[in-house]
C-alpha cells in the first residue's frame, strides 16, 4: 500500500531447515493461504524451534500483529499438541518493538536488515556527542582532525603493507576507512581486534578524491543502546 518493499526470503532466517522447514511451509502455502498460527503449524508440520525463528524474524506478522505477541503465540500454538483449545481469554497485548529494537531482532535473526542500519536510530545521540557520519567525514578537508565512530565491518592486514592494518566502518550513511599504524594497534590491541562499535581519533588523509582516517587513538563509544552488528570480515 505504500509502493515498493524490500522482502527477505526464508533463506535468510537463522536456523531454519530447507527440507524440514521451509519446503513443507512453502507447499502448505501454495494449497491455501494460512488462517491462523495454529493452522500454519498443523498443515506445515512446524516444530517449536522453527516457529520461534519465524515469529521473532517478523515473518509471522501477517496473522499475528507485532514480533512480540506473534511469538508469545506461536509458543503457546507449539505447546498446544493436537487439543482443540478455545481460549476464553482475549491474548495478552505488547508493546511494539522501537525502531532499534526492530533492527537489532532483524540481526539476531539474519544479519541484516532491510529496515535500516543499527546506527539509524542511534544518530540523534551520536550527534549529541559530536561525532559525525561517514558522508561528513568524507567531505572534510585533507589533514582536519575528527573523532568517528562506527560499526567495524572489515579488518585487513597485508603482508605487504609493513604491519599497517586497515579496518573499515560503517553507518547509515556510508563507509570510513581507517589507517592503525603497528604502535597504535599495539596500544589498543583488544579493541583493534575484537570491538563491533569503535571509536577512532585521528586525521584525514585526503588524496585523488580517497579519504582514509589515520589512527592515532581507539576508543569504546558510550551509547546507551548497544546496537546490532553482523561481525566483521577479519584478516582474509
Amino acid at each position: 500500500r505504500k509502493g515498493f518493499a524490500v522482502r527477505l526470503g526464508l533463506r535468510y532466517v537463522k536456523g531454519l531447515s530447507e527440507a524440514r522447514d521451509g519446503a513443507p511451509l512453502l507447499a502448505a502455502r501454495a494449497e491455501a493461504p494460512f488462517a491462523s498460527l495454529a493452522d500454519l503449524r498443523r498443515r506445515a508440520g512446524l516444530g517449536k524451534g522453527a516457529l520461534d525463528r519465524l515469529a521473532a524474524a517478523g515473518a509471522l506478522e501477517g496473522l499475528r500483529s507485532g514480533r512480540r505477541g506473534a511469538l508469545w503465540e506461536a509458543r503457546g500454538t507449539a505447546g498446544a499438541g493436537e487439543l482443540p483449545l478455545s481460549p476464553s481469554e482475549p491474548p495478552p497485548a505488547f508493546a511494539p518493538l522501537s525502531a532499534t529494537e526492530t533492527i537489532v531482532w532483524d540481526y539476531r535473526s539474519g544479519d541484516l536488515s532491510p529496515r535500516g542500519h543499527p546506527l539509524g536510530p542511534l544518530r540523534g545521540e551520536l550527534r549529541a556527542q559530536g561525532f559525525p557520519d561517514a558522508r561528513s567525514v568524507a567531505a572534510l578537508p585533507h589533514g582536519r582532525r575528527v573523532r568517528y565512530a562506527g560499526l567495524v565491518i572489515c579488518r585487513q592486514r597485508p603482508g605487504t603493507a609493513g604491519g599497517v592494518t586497515f579496518l573499515t566502518l560503517e553507518d547509515e550513511t556510508g563507509f570510513v576507512n581507517v589507517v592503525l599504524w603497528r604502535r597504535v594497534f599495539e596500544h589498543h590491541p583488544v579493541l583493534a581486534k575484537t570491538a563491533a562499535l569503535l571509536g577512532v581519533t585521528g586525521k584525514l588523509q585526503v588524496q585523488d578524491g580517497v579519504t582514509h582516517l589515520v589512527a592515532e587513538s581507539l576508543w569504546e563509544p558510550r551509547l546507551r543502546t548497544r546496537p546490532a552488528s553482523a561481525g566483521s570480515r577479519d584478516f582474509r
